[in-house]
């Protein structure tokens, strides 16, 4: 998880849906990624999941608790965050990354459309996960030429 993009994006929605201060969800967003990272998803979903309660329409939370999810092997329910945050901002790349991945290992071919918007959303590869949208295109087209050799 991006910490700095899901905090900075939780934050702003958050304050105004909630009247938190910046700082106050900037905090939770990254107190979340932070027990994500060390691995304590319970605790994390729970954050998450409260805030997306508070501001359904917080598009950074919403791929925070898909991936959450999709760690904790909830895989519809990440799918459904996924969905959800992407239906809120097209350009939401840990959202089109994660469920373009998921959507292959589902051998469902728009996981690869997913994966190209992942990379157009961040061309410049900041975020982990279109990196990671970049490296699965690339394996996905080595492997198409493998099979077009045979």
């Amino acid at each position: 998880m991006n910490t700095n993009a899901v905090a900075a994006q939780s934050a702003r929605t958050i304050a105004e849906a909630a009247g938190f201060t910046f700082d106050e969800a900037k905090a939770i967003a990254e107190l979340g990624c932070d027990l994500a990272a060390a691995g304590r998803l319970e605790e994390a979903r729970v954050l998450f999941e409260g805030l997306v309660e508070m501001n359904p329409q917080d598009a950074a939370a919403r791929a925070a608790l898909g991936t959450v999810y999709q760690r904790q092997g909830r895989l519809q329910e990440a799918v459904a965050e996924y969905s959800a945050a992407i239906e809120l901002d097209a350009t939401q790349p840990v959202a089109l990354a994660n469920r373009g991945e998921l959507r292959l290992k589902q051998n469902d071919r728009r996981g690869v459309e997913d994966l190209v918007a992942a990379i157009k959303a961040d061309p410049s590869g900041i975020t982990l996960a279109s990196r990671r949208a970049k490296a699965l295109i690339g394996v996905l087209a080595q492997s198409a030429a493998a099979n077009d050799a045979l």
